[in-house]
């Protein structure tokens, strides 16, 4: 998936799902590629998440787990980034005491117009198997 350590940058939060409105329909121009809703990620293994952003000139990329943000791995990104390569990091869902997760999301955001963004519908993080 996900969240790049070196790319999340701590301490920014944005509001909360819960209260945001429903996002806008998915266009072609302005939606997730991956993950997809149901995909399953281990945590220490490595993905790439892929999006369009064509209205966008800059965009916010965000993660959250249920009702709660889990901070930016982009922000004010250039819209031509159509991918980044990140490992889920150990703990991110594991170390809160779950062994698992089906409530995480990403947040695509037009970063100069609030009014503009996208969600992947849930997917999983899982624990790492133990050896």
């Amino acid at each position: 998936m996900i969240l790049l350590a070196v790319a999340c940058t701590r301490g920014q939060e944005r509001p909360s799902t819960s209260a945001t409105p429903p996002a806008p329909p998915a266009t072609e121009e302005f939606a997730f590629r991956s993950p997809a809703a149901g995909d399953t990620l281990v945590e220490g293994h490595t993905y790439t998440i892929r999006w369009v952003s064509l209205p966008a000139r800059r965009i916010d990329l965000g993660a959250a787990m249920g009702g709660h943000d889990k901070g930016y791995l982009l922000t004010a990104a250039p819209a031509g980034l159509d991918s980044l390569v990140s490992t889920v990091p150990l703990g991110f869902v594991t170390g809160f005491g779950p062994g698992s997760s089906d409530q995480i999301r990403l947040r695509l955001e037009n970063a100069d117009s609030t009014a503009e963004w996208v969600e992947t519908g849930p997917f999983v993080i899982t624990g790492a198997p133990r050896k």
